[in-house]
């Protein structure tokens, strides 16, 4: 945030933002919390195993959201099995690594005291809404079985 002073002629100075190591605190928190929070509930819940219907869209319609299998794929990633998380939900294991980078990049803008907001273009934003309405489209057509998640529950 910069600050705006004046100078001895009573003209606007404006101070340069913050920067520095401080300024990778909020950063921290955030990755550990979510680390944390992560393994906490690796370890006490697993969505092979326990039926819990998180998903609305799916519970009144029978229809899979772009969302539907997130749980079980990020469950799957942490335990290591690459194949079974894209499985259970091929866009948000291809949004992990964009948004670790995106983070990555916001860290460094802050650590930097460089402006932290980054729109994003407006051609980009069309090309992800259509990629997430495609994604949800074909993973309820039966042809593509794959992209729909998997249950072992009751298996």
């Amino acid at each position: 945030m910069t600050q705006v002073v004046g100078d001895r002629r009573g003209a606007a100075v404006h101070d340069a933002p913050a920067r520095g190591p401080r300024r990778a605190l909020l950063p921290l928190v955030i990755v550990a919390g979510g680390i944390t929070l992560a393994v906490t509930v690796q370890q006490i819940f697993d969505p092979f195993r326990t039926d819990i219907p998180l998903c609305v869209v799916y519970h009144l319609t029978g229809l899979h959201c772009p969302g539907c299998g997130a749980i079980r794929g990020v469950h799957a990633l942490l335990a290591g099995d690459l194949l079974l998380a894209l499985r259970s939900n091929a866009l948000i294991m291809a949004a992990l690594p964009v948004a670790a980078l995106s983070f990555g990049v916001w860290t460094l803008h802050r650590i930097q005291g460089r402006p932290t907001h980054m729109p994003l273009p407006r051609p980009l934003v069309v090309a992800l809404l259509a990629a997430i309405i495609l994604f949800t489209v074909l993973r309820n057509i039966p042809a593509f079985w794959f992209l729909a998640p998997i249950s072992y529950v009751g298996a």
